[in-house]
């Protein structure tokens, strides 16, 4: 069979599912003697192909596509993005010199930005040098959300691109119950280019326009070129008259450009990205509990949502999209897991708005269900429930097979010792720390009367007791009076949750992207106060 190279797709059918499996090409580093391997060897696989990540093209075939390996000439990402950077020679306007300050010697925001962006950069790299972009278009995600799929701004602009509402749906960005392709990042990352391109021929083919028109909108930057009186073609992007925001936005991208093109003149070091797709998506054809995708792919549970932020709820959508992002070494686990289960196992999802008068066992005769099963996969104490609120009702009366994905879903549920002091190690920082006793770096930084990006030393002592005791849960309770996040507990609301913190309702929504129709469930984390700026 031919293979489209760039949008490729394979497909195996089993059990009524029809499965896929999509990952970027092998990247080999270019050596002496390049070769591309023989195609038997490189395959290891009888069932899953290797090729490149796309959300397009997901026609079902009837036959697997070969392997397709592609050599690249780089090792890391990071020098492949200073190789496809076009506009280098506005690095040394002032206004870009003087963002520098925001960056140099600031080794953690490096740190930070390498390890959120690792599982997606490779990726983002390929669309942009697939369609001849200007590689700084690679950096807009740091400087939009530090890049935070989950980043929600005061202008409830949501993921790494920062869309909002209408200009994601003027972009075909999908958002519903279960799912927010905003913060999908292939999905939305197909959406922004997109949008640059619109913008690039919007404004006569210049760079820096579209990037500020990104950031503030067209028509603002319209008025502006109208205002200075020249023609487009002629406009000088530094001497319109923008908001504040928007003129530091485009410096901060061509200042972080600079900088990654020579790190070490600016004190930083960029801690190595493979230049090689992470991720494999593979395609399910049914909707299934992320829980179980997990335990059948052999990856932690909270791994595998952060690969796929895009999902809102804890499946995939009924409809559509049913794919998962999963390390390409847990691929062909997944895929043959779904392949050997009975569909009967295959635990879907219905989503039921609690109503006037309900109680849980009408609803549950109503559904077929039962009221053990309705408690179990709501995790509710009693029988409490309140109008207006959703339950999560499982197409599956399997009360074992329920409480064993629940299992899974509370692995992050469980008690963390924090000790009241730590002394810091090689390679510690804030942030890592935090992740380490599922703590807050800012809480951390503030406690301990030093700056977020802090250098810290070895041996250096950190007070962890503003945690108020010696363990802190995960599963219930408010965080510390200086957190910014309260983790719910059963039973809570989101009404429930904002009379507890004399909070407007619809501003709570906000803060957290959220609608009234979205179900929260125990240990999740609900913003509580306004977004600030900085790392989100």
């Amino acid at each position: 069979m031919s293979i489209n190279h760039r949008k490729p797709v394979s497909r195996v059918a089993s059990t009524g599912f029809c499965l896929s499996l999509l990952a970027a090409c092998q990247s080999l580093p270019y050596g002496d003697n390049p070769a591309v391997p023989d195609q038997t060897q490189a395959s290891e696989y009888n069932a899953v192909s290797l090729i490149r990540g796309s959300s397009e093209n997901r026609a079902t075939q009837n036959k697997l596509a070969e392997p397709v390996v592609t050599v690249y000439q780089f090792n890391d990402v990071w020098d492949r993005i200073q190789a496809g950077f076009k506009l280098s020679e506005t690095y040394d306007h002032p206004s870009v010199i003087s963002q520098l300050a925001n960056y140099t010697d600031n080794q953690r925001f490096f740190e930070v930005i390498a390890q959120r962006s690792s599982p997606f950069l490779y990726w983002i790299v390929e669309e942009i040098e697939d369609r001849g972009l200007p590689m700084e278009l690679a950096l807009v995600p740091v400087v939009e959300s530090t890049f935070n799929p989950n980043a929600y701004s005061r202008e409830h602009a949501v993921g790494l691109w920062q869309f909002i509402g209408p200009t994601a749906e003027s972009f075909g960005l999908q958002r519903d119950w279960w799912y927010d392709a905003r913060r999908d990042p292939r999905a939305s990352t197909l959406a922004a280019l997109d949008y640059f391109e619109e913008l690039y021929g919007l404004f006569d083919e210049n760079w820096l326009l579209a990037l500020a028109a990104y950031n503030t909108g067209d028509g603002n930057v319209r008025r502006a070129i109208r205002r200075s009186g020249s023609a487009l073609g002629e406009v000088d992007f530094w001497e319109l008259s923008l908001a504040g925001e928007t003129r530091l936005h485009v410096p901060k991208i061509l200042a972080l450009a600079t900088i990654i093109s020579s790190p070490e003149e600016f004190g930083i070091t960029l801690e190595p990205i493979a230049n090689e797709e992470p991720l494999a998506i593979v395609g399910i054809g049914g909707q299934i509990d992320i829980a179980q995708a997990a335990s059948l792919a052999k990856i932690d549970y909270a791994e595998l949502r952060s690969l796929n932020p895009g999902y809102l709820q804890w499946a995939t959508h009924p409809d559509s999209p049913q794919e998962l992002a999963v390390p390409i070494e847990n691929a062909e686990l997944l895929l043959v897991g779904i392949q050997n289960m009975d569909p009967d196992e295959m635990v879907t999802w219905d989503r039921y708005e609690i109503r006037p008068g309900d109680s849980l066992s009408t609803i549950a005769r109503k559904l077929g269900s039962r009221v053990d099963v309705l408690q179990t996969v709501n995790q509710l104490q009693g029988s409490r429930i309140n109008a207006g609120d959703s339950l999560l009702v499982p197409r599956s009366n399997d009360i074992s097979m329920l409480r064993s994905i629940g299992s899974v879903r509370q692995v992050r549920n469980a008690v963390i010792s924090v000790p009241e002091f730590y002394t810091v190690r090689g390679g510690d920082n804030l942030w890592s720390i935090a992740r380490r006793y599922d703590l807050k770096s800012k809480e951390i930084a503030a406690f301990n009367r030093i700056d977020l990006d802090a250098l810290l030393q070895p041996g250096q002592v950190l007070n962890l007791q503003f945690t108020g005791s010696t363990t802190a849960a995960v599963s219930g309770g408010p965080l510390s009076e200086s957190s910014k996040f309260y983790r719910v507990r059963p039973g809570d609301s989101m009404a429930r949750i904002a009379r507890r913190f004399s909070t407007d309702l619809e501003e709570l929504l906000g803060w957290n992207a959220m609608s009234l129709n979205d179900l929260i469930f125990p240990g999740q984390e609900i913003r509580v106060i306004p977004p600030e700026s900085g790392l989100n």
